[in-house]
């Protein structure tokens, strides 16, 4: 997802390079590759281009339901699938008719098929469902029914279907066209990570959206688009400017501003509005805390088929708070939003059956539904399936498989599945572990902010350090470790600014990572910190508050600072014994320093 608030959209979709709502013919469709052009030879647009589905079978359907590798039998899972119900089905059996493999190319029957995959909320099959009456493939012109079927696949969560609205808006086509609207649904698809959605808001109106707020991008401007279809009544205006107003894109931030137009967007009937609005609420952000408010959101959400919504409500019923739930109420919550084609409902539903909740542990179930997850675009479920596979939990053990899905994870957003690739690496021996690819892992995991990534990383570059630049990046890697999980990195960074040669002392700044770190119970924080205020370096001079600090790091493990305390006792006249005995442990310990007070 390429923003942390609209990444809770839920919005999936596949990256292509494919434009929007383009009447093209689809006989073009390749049915294999031998049909290929030839060097040099452009293909013309077909519905493989802008379709998930086209790409090639996943392991299994929404419902758990494994696929076979061999076609023909493949295709009998997908219809038996698609007659019972299972829209993922119905959508894969109509990609398989569209390109002719393992059953006769028939675009009637493909269009048939995915109309009825949208039906039962299959999303992928909603925007080759609008394909098909959009372009008059299979049957009759409907291009007044195609924007209705990508309303539904958008607000299921399909971003290429968000991005033929866009276009649609902006080239005034069936509808009248509205630069606003057109913004809006072209953000939604950029934020689901369709890089074309982001390439039309360039292309068409000059309109740049970085992956994070605080990168320098167009957001106050595409800020000013978002607020007017908002004025205009335009409900997904309303949330996707509230999602702004949380984020701080393109002003500062405004919890109050977001809650209020998230209020707006889900009363008018938009309900990913109810399910942001929901998650304010469940943090306190913005609005008084309140999970039983939360609850009645994420309920009207799910019951509008909002798989966020399911989702999260699964979290609260699961841990009992603000509605009426349960661990077995709450997997059935996630199971819900996982045959939705929540990825973020299989990874919980996976946990559940990973842990038992909610019933009994049944790890290659859990597998199935990482499994789902991972191919929905999950990086946490790909992270998740990799450790089972990893294990052989719930499958046959499977390393170099295990390496591959933390990659995908990795590359799914997921910091901490960068991390789990660089500790591969480490496990496969000392030449990988410091290799180029292992420190670019390291670096992916720290930049997306997953904290023992940053503290590898820093250990790794300041082990190799011939210079300043390497020394500062390392220390640059440590202090954002002590930032995201203050503990040992913090003291690591305060030796670097303390007696580092290689780069300018700082005391000031070395203060404050030891008091971050020594909050976090690192007993070297303590100590070094104890430190300052014994000689009353950037600190005030307060030999009470330093034997404080040494007290808790003695208490952390920390032998020098049991020492340290001892030096200090034995000037106190009725301590002084007490000092005598810290000072002998220290010394016997091997501190070296304890025994040479010992001998003064």
């Amino acid at each position: 997802m390429m923003w942390v608030v609209l990444g809770w959209l839920g919005v999936t979709g596949c990256a292509t390079s494919a434009s929007v709502a383009v009447p093209q013919t689809m006989e073009t469709a390749r049915a294999s590759e031998a049909d290929s052009p030839h060097e040099g030879e452009a293909a013309e647009e077909s519905l493989c281009d802008v379709s998930a589905a086209c790409s090639g079978l996943d392991r299994y359907l929404w419902d758990g339901t494994p696929i076979p590798e061999e076609l023909t039998e493949a295709i009998a899972v997908l219809e038996e699938g698609c007659e019972r119900g299972e829209g993922s089905g119905c959508a894969a059996l109509a990609s398989m008719r569209v390109l002719g493999r393992g059953v006769e190319r028939d675009l009637e029957e493909a269009r048939s098929l995915y109309e009825r995959g949208c039906e039962l909320e299959a999303s992928t099959s909603c925007l080759g469902a609008g394909w098909m009456q959009f372009h008059a493939q299979g049957g009759e012109l409907q291009a007044a029914q195609a924007v209705r079927t990508w309303e539904r696949g958008c607000d299921l969560g399909d971003a290429s279907s968000c991005r033929q609205l866009g276009g649609l808006y902006h080239f005034g086509r069936v509808v009248e066209p509205s630069p606003e609207v057109a913004v809006t649904y072209f953000t939604r698809a950029c934020a689901g990570g369709d890089v074309q959605g982001c390439g039309d808001l360039q292309e068409h109106y000059g309109l740049r959206l970085g992956a994070t707020a605080e990168e320098e991008d167009d957001s106050a401007r595409v800020l000013v688009f978002l607020r007017a279809g908002c004025d205009g009544d335009v409900a997904l205006s309303c949330v996707l400017a509230g999602a702004f107003a949380e984020e701080g894109r393109g002003r500062g931030k405004d919890p109050q501003r977001a809650a209020a137009l998230y209020r707006r967007g889900c009363e008018a009937g938009e309900y990913y509005g109810c399910t942001l609005l929901g998650m304010l609420y469940e943090r306190g952000v913005g609005v008084s805390e309140s999970s039983r408010r939360a609850g009645e959101l994420y309920v009207q959400a799910c019951e509008a088929n909002n798989t966020v919504g399911c989702a999260s409500l699964g979290v609260l019923q699961l841990q009992g708070r603000g509605i009426v739930g349960g661990p077995i109420l709450a997997r059935q919550t996630f199971e819900r939003a996982c045959k939705m084609g929540s990825a973020r409902g299989c990874y919980n539903l996976g946990v559940a059956l990973r842990d038992g909740r909610g019933g009994e542990v049944d790890e290659a179930e859990a597998v199935v539904r990482f499994w789902i997850g991972c191919e929905r675009g999950s990086g946490q479920s790909c992270d998740a399936l990799a450790l089972m596979v990893e294990a052989g939990r719930g499958t046959e053990k499977d390393v170099a498989l295990a390496e591959a899905l933390h990659q995908r994870a990795c590359e799914a957003g997921w910091p901490k599945g960068c991390y789990n690739v660089a500790v591969s690496f480490e496990l496969a021996g000392e030449e990988r572990a410091g290799s180029p690819e292992a420190l670019e892992a390291y670096r992916k995991g720290c930049e997306g902010g997953f904290g023992r990534s940053c503290w590898h990383l820093g250990h790794r570059l300041f082990q190799r350090a011939a210079g300043a630049e390497e020394v500062i990046e390392a220390l640059e890697a440590f202090e954002r470790a002590c930032r995201l999980e203050p503990g040992r990195a913090c003291s690591r960074a305060a030796a670097i600014l303390m007696e580092d040669a290689r780069v300018p002392r700082s005391p000031q700044r070395a203060r404050r990572a030891m008091a971050a770190g020594c909050e976090a119970d690192d007993g070297e924080s303590c100590l070094r910190l104890g430190h300052l205020y014994e000689a009353g370096e950037v600190v005030r001079e307060d030999r009470e508050r330093a034997m404080v600090l040494y007290a808790k790091a003695c208490g952390l493990g920390q032998e020098h600072a049991c020492s340290r305390r001892g030096a200090m006792l034995l000037r106190v006249p009725a301590r002084a014994e007490d000092g005598r005995r810290l000072l002998e442990r220290g010394c016997e310990q091997g501190d070296d320093w304890a025994c040479e007070r010992l001998q003064r």
